[in-house]
């Protein structure tokens, strides 16, 4: 099982969703009433146990969840009952970096172009910022007595 799971009632609406990570309940108008992840519940010794989500599906199904592995379906019908485990078992697994000569040079190209990128948006945005400052003393007569119209060239 890949650890996804979703339970909707008799009129259609979502009552109950869990994922690998998290668990969540709804109530009738499909807001969250209680929303949990799984891996918060690591046993402590001075902690209460943790209680488990319980609800009627129908009159003839249940759903118990007390941890991601542990999620039962209950089929009653009178005195006879089939509970069915549909928890699912994951393990957390950590790739080992890959360690490809054509991917390592890719990064160290990638790195470098992203450097020249910066220090050339560096260069152009002080240049800018240049360009204004000569253009507002242009206009306010605070540039020293010049009138004329000062050219900027931009070298990037």
């Amino acid at each position: 099982s890949s650890g996804i799971n979703a339970e909707y009632g008799e009129d259609g609406k979502l009552q109950y969703q869990s994922t690998p990570h998290e668990g969540t309940v709804f109530n009738k108008d499909e807001q969250k009433v209680k929303h949990w992840r799984w891996d918060a519940f690591t046993p402590h010794v001075h902690a209460p146990p943790f209680q488990p989500v319980y609800f009627q599906i129908s009159s003839f199904l249940s759903m118990r969840s007390v941890s991601l592995d542990q999620q039962t379906l209950v089929f009653s019908h009178r005195r006879h009952s089939f509970k069915c485990n549909v928890g699912s078992r994951t393990a957390k697994i950590t790739a080992p970096p890959l360690e490809c000569p054509e991917l390592l040079a890719y990064h160290r190209d990638l790195d470098t172009a992203k450097q020249a990128i910066n220090e050339n948006l560096r260069k152009l945005n002080n240049s800018l910022h240049c360009a204004h400052q000569l253009a507002f003393k242009e206009k306010t007569g605070k540039g020293g007595g010049r009138t004329e119209s000062a050219r900027v060239t931009v070298k990037v």
